[in-house]
């Protein structure tokens, strides 16, 4: 994003001539950050978590609330990645496109919208499965 602002700048300052795409790109790439990076974010534990509540369980509960916070992130992903699948489908088959220089076909940067969530989904899925298995393993331990 920043190499294409440059040249933006570039070009209108010295050659007085601009590309007048940089809004759009810049919203796409803005777009694309966030959605591809949900998934590396939620795979180190970069969100924000209520340690406060976290603390005060024991260890058995702490990764049970986990395992029922996944779960719900989970569900909750899906229903949006789903609702996303559709309106990238519908953006197609409209044949939606741009109303810049460009005719971006909306599905391409919409899809991103989808992959990224797509991701997160199976992070979530894997943090899920990693979580009843450790329950698991917890209670199999406690009653040996």
């Amino acid at each position: 994003m920043v190499v294409v602002i440059l040249v933006e700048v570039v070009t209108r300052s010295f050659f007085h001539f601009s590309f007048e795409v940089v809004d759009e790109v810049g919203g796409y790439l803005t777009v694309a950050i966030s959605f591809l990076a949900l998934a590396p974010a939620q795979a180190r534990k970069a969100f924000h978590n209520v340690a406060l509540v976290q603390n005060r369980l024991s260890q058995r509960a702490q990764v049970a609330s986990l395992a029922f916070f996944h779960l719900l992130s989970l569900v909750f992903s899906l229903a949006v990645t789903g609702a996303m699948v559709r309106f990238v489908y519908r953006s197609w088959e409209q044949g939606d496109s741009s109303s810049t220089v460009m005719r971006t076909p909306l599905w391409i940067p919409q899809s991103i919208m989808v992959v990224g969530m797509g991701a997160l989904c199976l992070v979530l899925a894997s943090e899920f499965l990693a979580a009843v298995r450790s329950c698991r393993s917890m209670k199999a331990a406690s009653d040996s």
